[in-house]
């Protein structure tokens, strides 16, 4: 196994970097796209792991080409590339060790590869690490599942949820496993669609608008999340950025009296992101803070 490595600016966006996922087809084993610390302002770090060595003159040429095709402003030489043979392990393994089952409050976080049983007084949520972002251990997803545990504490009973920018589906699948209500789960990413409803039928979640919709779309201005609003509970789990540009367009969607949580910030960034929802007349319930991440609990109050 080889990995070849190579550092891309960090004007380019998600989608961006998505055009390179596939670019050698069936001799790729596994790609990672992300940026440093996972900061939006980071420059990105991508990754191909192949069974034989590539040659940085052809990854070049494949990179280039592929943002041409996409009108990406991107320029990069083979000597940017680190190419290095990987130590003889079974990766498969290997991934599953980085992977071990935890828990956050009564979930139980667990992968496929885990053969143990659920604690009979815990709720399950099957997550394998894959290629969308979100497998539980991440301090902005635990994070927004303490704040979900704490709504449902307080007796908070949303009857209809969105989780915007879903990833791997696992907040969507927890917030239906708490309040068995109607939850629709959307990113605009494919590939986080397609693992979400991975991780929907491993969890036995039922299908269907009144239990888990999985829909890829444009955001809040996608069709199925225009037909469905207001809920009473929105979840974003993105970036500091992007949560600041969609502060509007949120408050939109989210029901009078409705609740909001958003996560994906660190620490330094929360008073800004905070700021862009309180000038939209939110307001602040409670912050959580894991390690460098915040996650911001907010209110829409009644006119």
């Amino acid at each position: 196994m080889f990995s070849a490595r190579i550092k891309l600016p960090a004007h380019l966006s998600q989608s961006d970097i998505n055009v390179f996922a596939d670019m050698l087809g069936d001799t790729e084993h596994a790609f990672t796209g992300l940026r440093a610390d996972n900061h939006d302002k980071s420059p990105w770090t991508l990754e191909w792991i192949t069974e034989n060595k590539p040659a940085a003159e052809d990854m070049s040429a494949r990179v280039c080409l592929l943002a041409e095709l996409n009108e990406i402003d991107l320029t990069i030489a083979a000597n940017d590339w680190q190419i290095e043979k990987l130590p003889e392990i079974d990766w498969l393994a290997h991934s599953y060790q980085q992977f071990p089952p935890f828990s956050v409050g009564p979930f139980f976080i667990y992968g496929s590869h885990y053969e143990g049983a659920v604690p009979p007084e815990q709720m399950g949520l099957q997550i394998d690490a894959a290629t969308a972002f979100g497998s539980g251990e991440h301090g902005t997803t635990k994070g927004c599942l303490q704040a979900m545990l704490e709504l449902k504490h307080q007796g908070i009973c949303p009857w209809q949820i969105l989780d915007m920018g879903t990833g791997s589906g696992i907040l969507a699948i927890a917030a239906w496993k708490l309040w068995k209500t109607p939850v629709l789960a959307v990113d605009n990413d494919e590939e986080a669609v397609r693992v979400t409803e991975r991780h929907r039928e491993a969890n036995k979640v039922p299908a269907g608008a009144g239990d888990l919709t999985s829909a890829h779309g444009d955001g809040f201005a996608s069709t199925i999340t225009q037909e469905k609003k207001p809920y009473e509970l929105v979840i974003a789990n993105i970036l500091a950025g992007p949560l600041k540009d969609m502060a509007a367009d949120l408050k939109d969607v989210v029901d009078e009296n409705g609740y909001v949580i958003l996560s994906g910030i660190l620490n330094e960034q929360a008073e800004d992101v905070l700021s862009a929802y309180q000038a939209q007349g939110l307001t602040l319930r409670k912050t959580y803070k894991i390690g460098e991440w915040t996650t911001l609990v907010l209110h829409n109050p009644a006119a």
